[in-house]
């Protein structure tokens, strides 16, 4: 019989995200913006308890809070989405967010949202993949990428849209 496992499992450890929030913060400068949302908060909430902003939300499916429906623009929209649907909410973010998206990614994901048209489709929404930091967790096999997206051009990713 397999085990099953528990669903804590998938989540942000809050050690990391508080970790990544305050590298946003001391990077980017993000306690100077207003307002930003957890697109994918979990039972845990670890990215939107531990976001000191004057205006904050969180989304999650399983509270009657779903991403897809939200539609307040804010400055940044930062978390961990899920993996399987990690294209889809990029592509939500880019339409609400004002500055910045932060999204904590596995590799499928990073190699999903960084195919040259879909690079393309962010920079034409004047988005910019800043950088990835690259973070591991224990539980969790392999390494995570913090991918950060923001309005400033010095994008250090390019493409070509010719496949050979």
């Amino acid at each position: 019989m397999k085990k099953v496992q528990d669903i804590t499992f998938h989540y942000t450890s809050e050690k990391m995200a508080i970790d990544l929030i305050n590298y946003l913060n001391h990077k980017y400068d993000l306690y100077k913006y207003k307002s930003c949302v957890d697109a994918g908060s979990g039972k845990n909430k670890v990215w939107y308890k531990n976001l000191n902003l004057k205006e904050k939300y969180e989304c999650e499916i399983q509270d009657g809070n779903n991403f897809y429906d939200f539609n307040v623009k804010v400055d940044w929209v930062i978390g961990n989405p899920p993996f399987h649907e990690a294209w889809k909410f990029t592509e939500k973010a880019l339409d609400i967010a004002n500055h910045g998206i932060a999204f904590l990614l596995n590799n499928a994901c990073l190699n999903s949202n960084n195919t040259p048209k879909r690079v393309e489709y962010i920079n034409s929404k004047d988005f910019y993949l800043q950088e990835i930091r690259v973070v591991s967790d224990k539980r969790w096999f392999g390494r995570y990428y913090f991918a950060i997206y923001t309005k400033h051009k010095n994008n250090f990713l390019t493409y070509e849209r010719i496949s050979y």
